[in-house]
């Protein structure tokens, strides 16, 4: 099921999100940040949104050109860790 959006279009919604999630790695704000990182995973995997959805945002947002290929890359590389660590986080937390 896609995101419904009613106060914005898709466009600010996904400037808003890769500004927070700038915003939070800035600051040092870890666990906003990995937060961050780990709904739009989950948004993925709910069906919500698709990776090339968060792919052609991200490459908006930063003014990069990243292909499919790169982007896989950079998941698996950086966002994906993040996410464990995270799930991690959450999991010793409610220990």
């Amino acid at each position: 099921m896609a995101l419904t959006l009613n106060h914005q279009t898709p466009a600010q919604f996904a400037a808003r999100y890769w500004a927070a999630l700038k915003t939070a790695y800035d600051a040092g704000d870890k666990a906003r940040y990995h937060y961050l990182v780990w709904w739009v995973w989950a948004r993925i995997q709910a069906g919500d949104l698709t990776s090339d959805q968060v792919r052609l945002s991200y490459n908006a947002y930063f003014g990069k050109s990243l292909n499919t290929s790169q982007w896989n890359t950079l998941v698996t590389t950086r966002f994906v860790p993040i996410k464990d660590r995270y799930l991690a986080y959450l999991a010793e937390t409610l220990v």
